[in-house]
């Protein structure tokens, strides 16, 4: 892993980090065109591979200059071509990866799904960088930003959750997601929750370290040639979150707090300002608004306050 600095800043207290591997530059415009407009200070750590290390840095540095940015070059089975990544996965369906776990954890971290394989990034960046106080884990696809995300935040795990219509029983990815990584048992014990996304998780240090390390447990306690293809991050946080294996855990409900999780949610739903900014039902903005693409009336809104 390697990476290079757009700016320093000395040593902020916050810190962003997003998997950005295999996006163009426009699909991240809005995450870091927002977060420059509300005066973020902290680090935004962007983890690409070594084919964005022109075209993305490019789009930041044009977009907002005034971020502090870090690209981390990371290497994937996903960034090579299609025979290379055949001939990959033979080698690695030979390889006993259950009886060397070190070996599994390689390989996992190699060609396992982006959902997954971004934790191993997260956890390798902040051991080797413990100074932050806070950090926030963003999907950067459909994430912008009105305000600084970590203005008044306390301790423990912020946790977006989606609307409180859907259980992990009637939500259909989630329900799938959860069978086929616990089985039936775990469907039964907490398919009556709501579901919390783990597209944006934001925590103090001490809190993150150990949220991180215990998804990328429930990684590997499963079998690599299970979930070398499979999405299974968000089953693994539900699993943490309802069988109270988290820490101190505050749920972000969608529109009353700061996380706004929107993808199931209906456009009447929505209030915006004049100059297109979402509000919470309290009237203040939402600090971090998620899957806003799935509602062409926020992409418009979004894409008007922020034009390319």
């Amino acid at each position: 892993m390697s990476g290079t600095h757009s700016k320093s800043t000395g040593k902020p207290a916050h810190l962003i980090l997003g998997a950005a591997a295999g996006y163009t530059p426009d699909k991240i415009r809005l995450f870091v065109q927002s977060l420059q407009a509300v005066g973020f200070r902290g680090r935004l750590v962007l983890f690409v591979y070594a084919s964005q290390m022109a075209d993305v840095p490019a789009m930041v540095h044009a977009r907002a200059p005034s971020l502090d940015v870090e690209f981390v070059r990371i290497r994937g089975i996903r960034e090579h071509s299609k025979f290379v990544r055949s001939c990959y996965k033979r080698l690695f369906s030979v390889v006993p990866a259950e009886q060397v776990p070190r070996l599994k954890r390689r390989m996992l971290r190699f060609q396992g799904m982006p959902h997954v394989t971004r934790y191993f990034h997260y956890e390798e960046y902040l051991a080797r960088h413990p100074g932050f106080s806070h950090v926030l884990l963003s999907d950067v696809r459909d994430v912008v930003f009105q305000d600084d995300p970590f203005h008044g935040v306390g301790e423990g795990l912020h946790l977006g959750m989606e609307t409180p219509s859907l259980t992990l029983a009637t939500e259909p990815f989630d329900r799938d997601w959860l069978l086929d990584a616990y089985g039936p048992a775990m469907l039964d014990r907490i398919g009556d929750r709501q579901v919390s996304c783990s597209g944006v998780t934001l925590g103090d240090m001490a809190s993150m370290t150990t949220y991180i390390r215990q998804i990328l447990r429930e990684t590997l306690d499963l079998p690599f040639r299970k979930m070398k293809t499979r999405i299974y991050d968000q089953a693994f946080h539900n699993k943490l979150l309802h069988c109270g294996e988290l820490a101190t855990a505050h749920l972000c409900q969608p529109l009353v707090s700061r996380i706004a999780t929107l993808g199931c949610m209906k456009p009447e739903d929505f209030v915006l300002t004049g100059d297109g900014q979402l509000l919470n039902r309290d009237g203040n903005v939402a600090p971090i608004v998620h899957q806003y693409d799935r509602h062409p009336v926020l992409v418009d809104a979004f894409e008007a306050r922020m034009p390319a």
